[in-house]
């Protein structure tokens, strides 16, 4: 997943270059209320208040640069802007200049590298984020967070301690999380075969024997992806561990256990013609010239679709309400994890005004902040109050969207801090599980994997 909305740069996943509309609903994702950080407890007011006093103002100018990646067009261009200059209203000695970036790595990587890069800095988990930590680009903030007495008790901590060094220090703080788990089910196809819609009991084995018991060959898939790549859900979801440590990974491990069996069981599923594929993979299932993904399920060919909270608004658009629609929290087998991305701001090292940056971080990517991204519908907050307040209080469907997202939250990983992921995992596993799928017959999915990680240890080593 390497750029949100588009599909991840270069095929990691399709969330931030997504029209507007589409995520007018993805208001935010949040924190689990049971999983021992305090999000829950912890309200905006209270968060904002923990903050320190702003710098001591004085007469001397300082100018900040801002570089963000803009998935949402106009409309993000448009609250980086009135941002700034309400933070220059506050400040009048300082002026912001916003860098809206789109190719994130191209543009930024070599900026750090020439010790040029914007004051304040969007990272993103499948966007290069562990390329700019092999970098050292962000400015630990450990002494910032303590001298302010900053309160982070209202971010999950599994977030925080995602986004922080291997001291422990902060880098980034979080304003986005994205997990892809909402299994949105057509109510019409379950209705007429007399069907029980997907619930939280469910088992992969029921998503499964439910999924053949409702394709009809070439006519109606009983289930879909909303791009190629959440094959890696699918393993995830089975308890596949992708490598040694999900933050700080010395090595690959999506030949483990669990990992060849997602993979040859989803394959056994695509020969049968029960799931449909992308029709540039050509992926086997799938019935010549059909669309893959969002618009075969609006176009009510899909009877199960799996992908995040984002996909509601362009399902109820497309589908034109020929049908009812909800979701139900994608199933986990023991040990099941899902697959996610996350993003925030962080100070650049070599910025020669920290204390500023820092200040501007807290402003746009605080609570305050955050709640201004999700009152126009481009923010994801990971702060459960924020979506409590505005994604779990709109009416528009999924009528379970609080709870898959709540569900979501509490089981998601991101991509491992490593500047080789990109180049040893995605550039390796993406062409060799292809390769997979469309072989004329099923291959050792076993032996494909071993011998894909084998060749992730040499084409981007983690050590």
């Amino acid at each position: 997943m390497l750029s949100m909305l588009g599909k991840l740069l270069q095929g990691r996943y399709r969330l931030l270059l997504a029209p507007v509309a589409v995520l007018a609903l993805v208001m935010s994702a949040c924190g689990n209320d049971d999983d021992g950080s305090g999000a829950g407890d912890t309200s905006t007011s209270e968060a904002t208040a923990a903050a320190g006093p702003a710098p001591t103002q004085s007469a001397e100018s300082v100018s900040l640069r801002v570089a963000y990646f803009n998935g949402a067009g106009q409309p993000e261009v448009d609250l980086r802007e009135e941002q700034a200059a309400a933070f220059e209203a506050l400040y009048p000695n300082v002026s912001i200049t916003m860098e809206p970036v789109a190719d994130w790595q191209t543009t930024l990587i070599p900026q750090i590298s020439a010790g040029t890069a914007p004051d304040v800095l969007w990272g993103g988990t499948d966007d290069g984020y562990g390329q700019f930590v092999g970098l050292d680009a962000f400015l630990p903030l450990g002494s910032y967070v303590e001298a302010d007495g900053y309160d982070l008790s209202a971010w999950p901590s599994s977030m925080i301690q995602h986004f922080s060094d291997s001291d422990g220090e902060l880098l980034l703080l979080p304003t986005s999380n994205l997990s892809f788990n909402f299994l949105y089910y057509n109510k019409s196809i379950f209705d007429e075969a007399g069907m029980d819609y997907p619930d939280g009991s469910w088992s992969i084995d029921d998503l499964i024997s439910v999924a053949r018991e409702l394709s009809v060959q070439d006519e109606q898939w009983g289930f879909g992806f909303a791009w190629d790549d959440l094959y890696q859900t699918w393993m995830r979801m089975y308890g596949c561990e992708f490598s040694d440590d999900p933050t700080f990974a010395t090595d690959y491990t999506y030949n483990g256990p669990h990992c060849a069996e997602a993979l040859a069981e989803l394959d056994e599923l695509s020969r049968e013609g029960v799931i449909n594929w992308d029709t540039g993979a050509q992926w086997g299932g799938l019935a010549p010239g059909d669309a893959t993904g969002e618009s075969a399920f609006s176009a009510g060919h899909v009877a199960m679709l799996l992908s995040g909270t984002w996909e509601a608004p362009t399902i109820a658009d497309n589908s034109g309400g020929a049908f009812e629609f909800d979701a139900a929290a994608a199933p986990l087998d023991d040990g099941g994890r899902i697959q996610g991305a996350a993003s925030g701001f962080g100070v650049y090292s070599g910025t020669d005004n920290p204390q500023w940056a820092w200040e501007y971080v807290k402003f746009i990517a605080g609570p305050q902040g955050q709640e201004a991204e999700a009152e126009i519908g481009i923010g994801q907050s990971p702060i459960s109050s924020i979506l409590d307040q505005v994604y779990c209080a709109s009416d528009a469907p999924p009528e379970s969207k609080c709870e898959v997202a709540k569900n979501g939250a509490a089981n998601t990983v991101w991509e491992p801090l490593n500047d080789g992921w990109i180049p040893g995992f995605w550039d390796v596993i993406t062409s060799a599980v292809q390769s997979g799928f469309t072989a004329g017959s099923a291959p050792d999915w076993q032996a494909l994997l071993d011998d894909a990680v084998e060749d992730s240890r040499i084409a981007g080593p983690l050590l």
